[in-house]
């Protein structure tokens, strides 16, 4: 498997576990494990894009943080809107990758 094959798969489940998470399927504290796990995956992603993800998984892993302390079984709604947007920047960070001419021209695509 070559190396953007890899990686498409690592970006196709970040999105998997993101949209079960909307779906309410997994918890915030399974979704953060499993973001860092799939992003620790990748291999030769730019560092740039890496620090990016990164910014925005913490700001998850502080909610996650912040349940925990508040000892919430379930995400209350000011927690909900507070991840809202970012999910969907880590949405688009990850689509961007997925879509992206660059990786096309590399692969001879």
């Amino acid at each position: 498997m070559s190396e953007h094959d890899h990686n498409e798969r690592q970006y196709r489940l970040m999105l998997s576990q993101l949209a079960r998470f909307d779906e309410g399927q997994i918890t915030l504290d399974v979704l953060v494990d499993d973001l860092e796990g799939l992003l620790n995956a990748l291999e030769g992603i730019s560092s740039s894009w890496k620090q990016t993800f990164l910014h925005e998984w913490g700001k998850l892993e502080d909610e996650r943080a912040y349940a925990l302390f508040k000892n919430l079984q379930v995400l209350d709604q000011e927690t909900s809107e507070r991840i809202r947007p970012v999910l969907s920047r880590l949405k688009l960070l990850i689509l961007e990758k997925i879509d992206d001419p660059a990786d096309r021209r590399r692969s001879g695509v």
